[in-house]
């Protein structure tokens, strides 16, 4: 047959990817004042503008542009300018900024280097004058000197008096270091509640005859005076570059940079990212107390974390909101110490962690294929991993430890991660722990991976879960996994789970697997529960295998459910197996339903033997109330002979059944008279193979304009993350299905293209008010059914955040690339038709 699915398709343009191979923007100019002071003029630091300070006009311009005032305006909206920019405006500020940032669409910001900040910083003096030791004294800056980490000199005295040489002396460095200065400006911040130092120190070279340069300078931030800060970003600063312990230089660094920066009462939100860190160690974050709801360490390909640092990670990924991203961290060694930690934080909050795909595999072997004893992945943690889980870690836990698979987590593997899932393992965890396998899991793989359910996975579950089989699961099943299902299948579904066959069900096993339905297992349907047979199944039943109709099978629909056979169902009966309808047969159902036995039903079994068409039938189809005009002139046009058969009683009779009319009685007196064109047609296959769906319009809208992924280093950049919110709403008809694919990426041109990987963070179901998975893409054109078969026509309305890219490492660098998003509205029903 023809195909005719029908669908509505809406693209949405996702574009604006740049790649580089190496490097970033070209350096921006800044300004250092030349005349500056040995010793800063005495006055009220509060009065002093930034600029006579002595700090370039490009970096002012930066906190001007990216800082943020109480009402929530930039200074530079608020009529703030590089030369009025005071330490009192900055000590208001509820953002102080070094870094540029973008607000999302969601309200967040992305944070990167500002290119005028670590440019100069990068080019200060930080070379020791002294061979090495500590502290490091030049004329721009003073680091490894405990007294001004600490806070025994506070931002005040520096800026009102200089930077002293000892604390409580009265000597000052001369000239000004104006490095300390900065830092005194930054820690004036004391209203703020985010503090953003993102990338400033990206450019300050590793020293080698001072390897603790990057956290000594970050040293100097005096995280325990802001008692305000929530949120602190420190990343991209090259503090995993420096050395720890005795390897440093000045080993009280990396002590200052934790006991100090590092510790707070009241940081919720700490960003690491991108410190080249490789290690944490059992004192880097024990300063964090348990407030913290937030820890950045994406990007830092980290190998091992001590035990030490459990709590601080469980804490983070329980708070509601909170999260742990280890993003990038792919060789983490996922055993002892290490694994604890990350096991802590998955069994706390679960979905909060984010773990590159490798390490999520190489954990579920480990600690729950293995069983390991210590630690252990609870099945939360367990359920947060799954959509990262390839096939053959699933086969491999449900091979050795199936009972870890609950039902929550074969769920989420059947929602996000159904290809992870094939028939082997289906069946072996229906035989090792079918209590997993619900009937919502069933209808989840059936639509996202339809290859994973055969005959055997449905006949094991029957076996061990029939509960599982219901008309919904049934109906998927049917719909997308049509080899599933053969006569034996269907017919140990009725002893073993009759309620799964119901008019929906049988409706989709006729649509898609009509063999299945012979008229011996149409027959056990009738007995064993007759309902399921009405109108629609009926028809679906004689278009899928009209053979399975026989008239013996229909005598028990009339009998059983005479409701089902209406004018229309007998009608397809008739185009698909005329055979069934013979006299005795149309006459039994004429007794029980005559509105079935038509002029179109009666002229479609004419069209292929009009010999059915007998005077005992004509004198049954009267005294049941069957005739009309239209069957008279119908029965006189195929087979005459059963009208002029007919006794003169018979005839007055059918002439009066038949609403006893004088055109009536010509017709009955001479049947020959009639003309062919006064015939009902019958029904062909073209017209009961092609329903109406103008009354089932369907609709689809995307909101949220083009998706912006930026520009991407190739080098480095692990993943790409588009804040952009998509907002999907539109009708799914009854029986109709909603899809999501994606299409390659390529270049304007076409000449090149690379099949990246899109993951849909924070969906929410706005209609119905709840949190849904995440939605995993992949970008070869293959689609992943949203909403399958609905059963009733349906509102949706889904909200997605931000969108993160993985795996475009086959994109060419210096290349900008669009893709597209098609969201697709189908008929399901028609699209089995082929």
């Amino acid at each position: 047959m023809i195909n005719r699915k029908q669908q509505t398709r809406l693209r949405a343009v996702v574009a604006f990817l740049s790649l580089a191979m190496q490097g970033s923007a070209g350096a921006m100019g800044y300004e250092i004042v030349t005349n500056q002071p040995a010793q800063l003029i005495q006055a009220d630091a509060t009065t002093k503008t930034v600029l006579s300070l002595g700090i370039p006009k490009a970096v002012i311009q930066t906190m001007l542009d990216n800082s943020l005032m109480r009402d929530g305006k930039t200074p530079t909206a608020a009529g703030k300018t590089v030369t009025n920019f005071t330490v009192g405006d900055i000590q208001k500020l509820k953002t102080l900024s070094l870094a540029t940032r973008v607000k999302n669409a969601d309200g967040t910001y992305t944070s990167k280097t500002n290119a005028a900040v670590a440019d100069w910083l990068g080019g200060l003096d930080y070379g020791s004058t002294n061979g090495g030791g500590s502290p490091v004294v030049t004329a721009d800056v003073v680091l490894g000197a405990d007294y001004l980490s600490t806070g025994q000199t506070t931002a005040s005295s520096i800026l009102d008096n200089g930077v002293p040489k000892w604390s409580g002396g009265d000597q000052y460095y001369s000239p000004t270091p104006i490095l300390n200065v900065l830092m005194a400006v930054i820690n004036s911040a004391t209203s703020a509640t985010t503090l953003d130092l993102t990338g400033m120190l990206s450019k300050v070279p590793a020293q080698s005859n001072y390897n603790t340069v990057h956290m000594a300078t970050l040293a100097l931030v005096q995280t325990n005076k802001l008692t305000a800060l929530k949120t602190l970003n420190l990343g991209g600063n090259q503090l995993g570059v420096d050395k720890q312990g005795s390897a440093a230089v000045d080993g009280s660094a990396y002590y200052l940079f934790r006991s100090n920066t590092l510790t707070s009462g009241s940081v919720t939100d700490l960003d690491l990212s991108n410190n080249d860190f490789t290690t944490l160690d059992g004192n880097i974050l024990s300063g964090i107390g348990s407030q913290i709801s937030s820890l950045n360490l994406g990007g830092n390909n980290i190998t091992s974390i001590d035990y030490n640092n459990g709590s601080v990670f469980s804490n983070a990924s329980k708070s509601d909101g909170g999260s742990v991203n280890l993003a990038g961290s792919e060789n983490l060694d996922v055993s002892g110490n290490t694994a604890y930690v990350i096991a802590s934080a998955l069994n706390s909050g679960g979905a909060s962690l984010t773990l590159d795909d490798k390490t999520a595999n190489d954990l579920a072997a480990n600690q729950i294929a293995n069983q390991s004893a210590w630690p252990g992945v609870s099945s939360s943690g367990f359920q947060s991993i799954a959509p990262q889980l390839t096939g053959d870690t699933v086969s491999n836990i449900v091979d050795k430890n199936a009972t870890a698979v609950t039902s929550n987590v074969l769920e989420t593997l059947a929602t996000t991660n159904a290809d992870a899932i094939n028939a082997n393992t289906l069946t072996s965890l229906a035989d090792k722990n079918a209590n997993a396998i619900t009937s919502d899991a069933l209808s989840s793989i059936a639509a996202n991976n339809a290859d994973a359910i055969d005959d055997k996975v449905v006949s094991s579950v029957l076996a061990k879960k029939p509960e599982a089989i219901t008309s919904d699961s049934l109906s998927a099943i049917a719909q997308n996994s049509s080899g599933a299902l053969n006569s034996d299948v269907v017919s140990s579904i009725l002893e073993k789970q009759p309620a799964a066959i119901t008019s929906d069900s049988l409706t989709a096993i006729a649509s898609n697997s009509g063999d299945a339905l012979s008229s011996a297992v149409v027959a056990q349907v009738i007995a064993t529960n007759p309902s399921a047979i009405t109108s629609d199944s009926l028809t679906a039943i004689a278009k899928g295998n009209g053979d399975a109709l026989t008239g013996d099978v229909l005598k028990q629909v009339a009998e059983k459910n005479p409701d089902a056979i209406t004018s229309d169902s007998l009608a397809v009966v008739a185009a698909n197996n005329a055979g069934a309808l013979d006299s005795e047969t149309l006459a039994n159902i004429a007794k029980t339903n005559p509105d079935a036995v038509d002029a179109k039903v009666l002229a479609t079994v004419a069209s292929q033997d009009a010999s059915v068409l007998t005077p005992d039938l004509v004198k049954q189809l009267a005294d049941s109330g069957a005739l009309d005009a239209d069957a008279l002139k119908t029965i006189a046009v195929h087979n005459p002979d059963a009208l002029t058969n007919l006794s003169d009683d018979d005839k007055q009779k059918v002439v009066e059944a038949a609403g006893g009319a004088d055109k009536v009685g010509d017709i009955v007196a001479d049947p020959t008279s009639v003309p062919k064109s006064e015939a009902t047609k019958p029904a062909t296959q073209e017209e009961t193979d092609t329903p109406d769906h103008a009354s089932q319009a369907g609709s689809v809208a995307v909101s949220g304009g083009n998706i912006d992924f930026g520009h991407a280093n190739l080098g480095t950049t692990k993943t790409l993350t588009s804040p952009t919110a998509i907002e999907v709403s539109g009708t799914v008809p009854k029986s109709w299905s909603l899809a999501v694919s994606a299409m390659p990426w390529q270049t304007a041109d076409g000449q090149h293209k690379f099949e990246p990987t899109l993951t849909f963070d924070t969906v929410q179901d706005k209609t119905n008010n709840k949190a849904l998975a995440a939605i995993k893409l992949s970008t070869d054109g293959r689609a992943k059914v949203l909403v399958s078969n609905a059963s009733d026509a349906q509102a949706f309305d889904v909200q997605m955040g931000s969108i993160k890219m993985t795996d475009f490492e086959q994109a060419l660098a210096g290349q900008a690339y669009t893709g597209t998003i098609n969201w697709q509205l189908s008929n399901t029903q028609s699209a089995t038709q082929q």
